[in-house]
């Protein structure tokens, strides 16, 4: 169940989490830290998938831009599907066999949300005026989540 539930929890803390915050300015309020929520870089993917249709192309395409790049965003996208991915094989994986194959996805997964909560931090580490110091509890959630979905998919190698 675990290997079901961990990669959709990487999916929730990605789409619903504060990832950052950018410098926003203002005439009446100064400058401030406005938080940016993951559906900013997922949420074009999700409504293809809403509309069952595949996560591919132009219209599904991450619209969120980091640092005048869309790559922080591709990769993000990238690696929430690859979560669903896993999510939805876990559900065949509960058949004992095919459950220690589906578990290199549940790595797989993992390690991808590891590394694109990766990617965000050093992307923010170049942007002046934000830092690490622009990093959000969802980020931090993320990563751990794909850190219990790699241990949880390296328990389903050993046949637990």
């Amino acid at each position: 169940m675990a290997r079901i539930f961990l990669p959709l929890a990487i999916v929730a803390a990605i789409f619903f989490g504060p990832l950052f915050a950018e410098v926003t300015t203002g005439s009446a309020t100064g400058s401030n830290m406005t938080p940016r929520y993951g559906e900013y870089f997922i949420g074009n993917a999700v409504d293809c998938l809403l509309k069952l249709k595949a996560p591919i192309g132009e219209e599904c395409a991450s619209e969120g831009k980091l640092n005048g790049s869309v790559m922080v965003g591709q990769i993000i996208t990238w690696a929430s599907m690859l979560a669903l991915a896993a999510a939805a094989l876990g559900v065949v994986g509960l058949i004992p066999f095919i459950g220690r194959l589906t578990s290199i996805v549940t790595i797989l997964a993992g390690l991808a949300a590891l590394a694109s909560m990766g990617l965000l931090a050093l992307t923010l580490i170049g942007i002046d005026g934000i830092g690490l110091t622009g990093l959000r509890w969802g980020a931090y959630l993320a990563a751990a989540a794909g850190l219990l979905t790699l241990i949880s998919g390296l328990a389903g190698l050993r046949g637990r």
